[in-house]
């Protein structure tokens, strides 16, 4: 699957004065450490229900095997606890956390948005116009490059509520969304640099969190 496909694949099936948009992939990779932003399966958002496509049994089925091991050794994540304490947003300020702020909060939702539960294969992406930050998820073969047909739209941000943007760290993709409500969000892009440039006077690493 390469970038520039679903970007334009989901730049067709969004509202017309949203296809100038930027399009974004999204990685979600579990953190069971404090302020790993791992939500609770009860707050993400189940999509594509009923799609599948070729070869989703097998690969599942392994995803199912893989899953027991981890259960064997232990190495399951925790779901992230929520918290809107001001004294805790502290400590979450000074240690650089991945997220803070309640499931319900601004943040919480977002980082429930992106981690969808699918029994299929799905690609999170998010489109980013001058007005809105849309996620949108598309079908694609479980473990797999290839991409389908189906798609969902998912849970739309108005920019106004977004307060700032900052790259979590020197290296990788980490950036952070930071909400009016206090609380604060971390997506993994590939295309960390790119989203960044979307909103002017983003923070880097070295600023602190506001």
């Amino acid at each position: 699957m390469k970038r520039y496909d679903i970007a334009d694949r989901v730049r067709a099936v969004l509202p017309a004065d949203e296809q100038g948009a930027g399009i974004f992939v999204v990685t979600h990779i579990n953190h069971s450490d404090a302020g790993g932003g791992d939500a609770p399966k009860a707050v993400r958002p189940k999509v594509l229900v009923g799609h599948r496509m070729p070869g989703d049994g097998w690969a599942r089925a392994l995803s199912f095997f893989a899953l027991i091991l981890k259960v064997v050794i232990n190495d399951l994540p925790s779901p992230g606890k929520g918290s809107d304490d001001p004294a805790y947003r502290v400590t979450s300020q000074n240690r650089n956390h991945r997220f803070f702020g309640t499931w319900e909060s601004l943040a919480g939702r977002l980082m429930a948005a992106s981690q969808p539960l699918c029994t299929g294969g799905v690609v999170t992406a998010i489109a980013v116009t001058g007005s809105n930050l849309r996620f949108v998820y598309w079908q694609n073969r479980r473990w797999g490059v290839k991409i389908g047909d189906a798609y969902e739209m998912g849970p739309c941000f108005r920019r106004d509520t977004i307060a700032w943007t900052r790259r979590r760290g020197q290296r990788g993709g980490d950036v952070q969304i930071g909400f009016v409500d206090g609380s604060w969000g971390t997506l993994l892009l590939p295309a960390a640099t790119e989203f960044l440039a979307e909103f002017p006077g983003s923070l880097t690493a070295d600023d602190p969190i506001p």
